[in-house]
């Protein structure tokens, strides 16, 4: 694969394509809805979004371990058979997980009025079909994420950006169409599910176009193939679940303490995830390239890779956090006005700057996966879950819906930490060595955006006046300039050796 980084870039800009759907998403509904639902109805409706993408979970990393074996089956020129075992095989362990998702799902539905106990008993009811519509949707949505897979191992993220983006388009232009006529939970929600639903058959349609010859069936599914894809998740297993911890149970354990809180906290929340989304959907692209790599064994080129996309990772984590800091109080009040905007912007705060903590680490993640080592992240996922969990869940009953936030941010900085000084070293393979790995791609764009950190820092709680704003442009030229100088993070920079350590 000589041409590296056109794949990468066509595939990042796919994701970007896919993830810009989520965020119009993300932006639109909560803009109408806040204004159209009350108070209670809005925060069940949050609850229900939030519970049907904690199911989605139960994948347990096939889909991406489906792209994975696939790009590197179609670099090694492997035969049709192999295609087509991995491909059914796969389709018969998601059948599995969407039986146990099938399972959680009832037992949720069973439980919700102790789960959720602020939740009105003339709610109830309607809240409780709402969700059982989500779930029976993500069940049966569950085996078709394989071809999910397929498509992104054949480097056909674009398929997959047109076939999600466009089915939550379409299932949003859907909600804000029924919320002029019905407030009914109901009504939204089977809405959201059949467009969903509509999205992953399409998928379908699209793997039988690029793959004619493909054969599904219950003979191609074998032992082997599935032996060999559950040891490659049972690191991503871990993962995911430490992913659920951190970000998918934050508004269900605020439902769960101080329902009166949920819509507030689950505007910040959305707010954060169309930055993580991004970032995740960019440093993705990377995957089954770097797999492809792999295969053709340019280790090398995988290092630089990584550590290239590290730098520039923490470098827009910066950015975004000093934009949260100086412009988050606005661009709340335009999007969902008050009172939301006030109770939201602290946790907005707090909240990115957990995840720009933990999305430093985001293109090595990546790399892991691609390259088979993910279990080297097993601990550090189980522990940054666990630390993350037991926070959450101390803070919201000390502190309320700002004590979940820390617990999330008290999780990410863990995170860093492990994953600089323990997991980098047990992954020669693919690292340039701890000390580069955290001086050249942490250090170096962090020192080099010092003079905006520090006005962020400064400024954070003043009004933007004519001195203000134009130390704020002074800061930002400094920063670039530096960047461009020393950070070795945008293209033709100069690239200076000191005063960063190298790589030995």
């Amino acid at each position: 694969m000589k041409r590296i980084e056109t794949m990468v870039a066509k595939n990042a800009f796919a994701n970007l394509m896919r993830g810009g759907a989520t965020a119009i998403v993300a932006l639109a509904l909560p803009h109408f809805l806040t204004r159209s639902l009350d108070h209670d109805r809005f925060a069940a409706w949050s609850l229900l979004l939030q519970m049907s993408a904690c199911t989605t979970y139960l994948d347990f990393g096939v889909q991406t371990a489906v792209a994975r074996f696939l790009a590197g089956y179609m670099e090694r020129g492997s035969d049709q058979q192999h295609r087509d075992r991995l491909v059914c095989t796969a389709l018969a362990l998601l059948s599995l997980a969407a039986v146990l998702a099938m399972l959680v799902i009832v037992a949720v539905l069973w439980q919700l009025p102790n789960l959720f106990q602020g939740v009105s008993s003339e709610l109830m009811p309607e809240f409780r079909l709402a969700a059982g519509i989500l779930g029976a949707s993500v069940v049966l949505v569950l085996p078709l994420s394989a071809f999910s897979g397929v498509l992104l191992g054949l480097h056909r993220n674009e398929y997959v950006a047109a076939a999600v983006g466009g089915s939550r388009l379409l299932g949003a232009a859907g909600v804000l169409l029924l919320v002029h006529h019905t407030h009914s939970l109901v009504s939204l929600s089977a809405c959201i599910a059949s467009a969903t639903l509509l999205g992953s058959l399409s998928q379908i349609v699209m793997v039988k176009r690029l793959l004619p010859t493909l054969t599904v069936s219950l003979s191609g599914v074998r032992a082997s193939t599935a032996m060999e894809l559950g040891e490659y998740c049972v690191g991503l297993t871990v993962w995911t679940v430490g992913m659920l911890l951190i970000s998918g149970l934050d508004v269900a354990i605020v439902g769960h303490v101080d329902f009166k809180a949920v819509g507030y906290y689950s505007i910040a929340a959305a707010l954060v995830t169309l930055f993580s989304g991004a970032h995740t959907a960019i440093c993705s692209a990377f995957m089954t390239p770097v797999a492809a790599l792999q295969a053709s064994g340019e280790v090398d080129r995988i290092r630089r890779i990584i550590l290239n996309a590290t730098r520039l990772s923490t470098f827009s984590n910066l950015l975004a956090v000093a934009g949260t800091f100086l412009g988050g109080k606005f661009l709340l009040q335009l999007w969902v006005g008050e009172p939301y905007a006030s109770q939201a912007l602290p946790i907005v705060r707090i909240l990115m700057l957990a995840h720009a903590v933990r999305l430093v680490m985001n293109p090595y993640a990546s790399a892991l996966i691609a390259t088979d080592l993910q279990r080297h992240g097993i601990a550090q996922g189980a522990v940054e879950g666990a630390i993350n969990l037991v926070c959450s869940i101390l803070g919201a009953y000390w502190i309320g819906p700002l004590g979940v936030a820390l617990g999330t941010l008290i999780g990410a900085v863990c995170g860093l930490v492990w994953t600089c000084l323990l997991t980098v070293r047990r992954t020669a393979e693919i690292s340039s060595g701890r000390r580069t790995f955290i001086s050249e791609g942490i250090f170096r764009p962090f020192l080099c955006s010092l003079p905006l950190v520090i006005f962020t820092i400064a400024m954070r709680d003043h009004a933007l006046t004519l001195s203000t704003a134009a130390l704020l442009g002074l800061s930002g030229i400094a920063s670039y300039l530096l960047i461009y100088r020393f950070g070795r993070v945008l293209p033709g920079s100069v690239q200076l050796d000191k005063p960063f350590l190298q790589a030995r």
